[in-house]
């Protein structure tokens, strides 16, 4: 992990400096990223965020990578809003902004994630294939959140109704084995179903779940709303559609 962790931060670097990024250390991240964003079908199974960061109210990675990152992709997309997708992956592989929870890179250069998925530990790990990891994520994420009681794993489900067009919805997924417990959030409108973001957390439980249920009703993670402004709050409901507590 320290090793790409340096590589990664030595692209930052570079794009944050205007100069392109070069050499094999680089090459297999340029190469993800232009596949990604040049694929209409997997940018489209994202939703859009903020990269001004929640819990530190500051920017994850600066307006040169964000520009960077969303060269040539059409569409609105304008500092701080974006691609989630492009951000949540890959922008946050390049971010070495410190939040409470650590280096936001640390969600894909760990095994956290893959283990509560119940895969192999290096399956999100940037440069264990040549399938770009953006895609890696949206292939085990967007199935769970689109049915999550036919995912075994899943251990709640949260709806947050924004209205009869839309939801929120955050599933908790856990392995029984290893006990490893991801968190997946997208929004969801009829058949069409968008990730926000993915990323390991703590156990839970029977109190967490109560507390969580408990908060108002909000737009979360980041996620930037076309009609409303990142975190906000809205007039909604909570259903629970899963839960094993």
């Amino acid at each position: 992990m320290k090793d790409i962790s340096s590589v990664l931060s030595g692209i930052e670097s570079d794009i944050s400096n205007s100069v392109e990024p070069s050499g094999l250390n680089a090459r297999w991240f340029g190469e993800q990223v232009v596949a990604s964003r040049t694929n209409p079908a997997e940018m489209a199974n994202w939703a859009s965020s903020t990269v001004i960061e929640d819990n530190v109210q500051a920017p994850v990675f600066d307006e040169c990578v964000f520009s960077w990152l969303h060269s040539g992709v059409p569409g609105a997309f304008e500092f701080p809003i974006g691609h989630a997708g492009l951000m949540h992956v890959y922008g946050y592989l390049l971010s070495s902004v410190e939040t409470p929870y650590g280096l936001k890179r640390g969600r894909w250069l760990t095994d956290d994630l893959a283990k509560a998925f119940g895969l192999k530990p290096s399956f999100f790990f940037p440069t264990a294939s040549t399938v770009p990891l953006m895609e890696r994520v949206a292939s085990v994420a967007l199935p769970t959140l689109t049915d999550p009681t036919a995912d075994s794993r899943t251990i709640l489900t949260v709806d947050e109704v924004v209205d009869r067009r839309r939801c929120m919805r955050t599933v908790y997924i856990r392995d029984p084995m290893s006990n490893s417990t991801a968190l997946l959030y997208g929004s969801v409108s009829g058949d069409d179903v968008q990730i926000v973001t993915a990323f390991p957390i703590g156990p839970m439980t029977a109190q967490s779940v109560q507390d969580r249920l408990a908060e108002p009703t909000r737009h979360r993670y980041n996620y930037a709303p076309v009609d409303a402004q990142p975190g906000s709050h809205f007039d909604g409901t909570v259903q629970v559609l899963t839960s094993a507590f």
